[in-house]
């Protein structure tokens, strides 16, 4: 079996070269086929190479990656992006699940990255993934789209459409607003950092909920009433920064 074709479009010709030698080291299934530098010639490059996976920085010095992508087509390649700085495009790629490595990283994250790129060829999900990717690029962030990962494949959902979420043994479940609950494979915890930015808040060890599908809230009690009617439970330390953070959505 030949290797697959791996591209780099990485404009730091040291973590290029990194990035090279870590492929080189670790992996048989992989031979780098192209590296650039540049958006402009990593399109060309894609034409010509036709590669089975793109390592692509999100943003380089002549552009950005989803200005690239937005040119091709089809995308019947899978991708990994890398992002040294935390931004509205990288939390479109977490939003839609799809590989990401963080900069600076260390070979084993790299590695690790990489194995993930190897089992998503086995993924008949992960166009629904990029699709999800390049609908969430071009919304505004309160309209973005979750891709929550289920064991009978990946569901899209509207993050206002969220009311809570709430952890078990394994995984987690999200409630909607439409009286539907989704189960997730990855621990609530995981959701958390994406969330938290779109007026959720972590009241309880084991819930996560919506501030804005908050219906009412005792102090005396320190619980909380959603619109659906649920009751959940608040740490006492946490009522007053739940409080605050709810109180700050009224004056956006």
């Amino acid at each position: 079996m030949e290797p697959l074709k791996i591209m780099i479009v990485e404009d730091d010709l040291f973590t290029r070269r990194v990035v090279e030698v870590i492929i080189k080291n670790h992996f048989n299934e992989f031979v780098v086929s192209a590296a650039t530098g540049s958006i402009k010639e990593a399109h060309h490059l894609l034409e010509r190479v036709r590669p089975d996976l793109l390592v692509l920085d999100i943003q380089l010095e002549d552009g950005n990656a989803f200005e690239l992508l937005s040119q091709i087509p089809v995308i019947d390649f899978k991708i990994v992006f890398m992002s040294s700085y935390s931004s509205y495009m990288e939390q479109a790629v977490q939003f839609s699940a799809v590989d990401f490595i963080k900069k600076p990283f260390d070979e084993s994250e790299f590695v690790q990255a990489l194995d993930k790129a190897l089992d998503s060829f086995n993924d008949r999900e992960y166009p629904k993934r990029i699709e999800t990717l390049l609908l969430n690029i071009n919304e505004e962030p309160q309209n973005r789209t979750l891709l929550l990962v289920t064991k009978d494949g990946n569901v899209k959902v509207d993050i206002n459409s969220i009311e809570y979420g709430e952890s078990i043994t394994k995984g987690a479940y999200f409630h909607l607003l439409s009286g539907d609950t989704i189960h997730v494979s990855f621990p609530l915890r995981r959701y958390e950092p994406l969330l938290s930015e779109y007026a959720f808040f972590r009241c309880h060890p084991l819930m996560l909920v919506n501030l804005r599908h908050i219906e009412s809230l005792d102090r005396s009690s320190s619980e909380i009433r959603m619109k659906s009617g649920t009751i959940i439970p608040v740490d006492g330390w946490r009522l007053s920064n739940l409080i605050n953070k709810r109180d700050s959505l009224t004056m956006i």
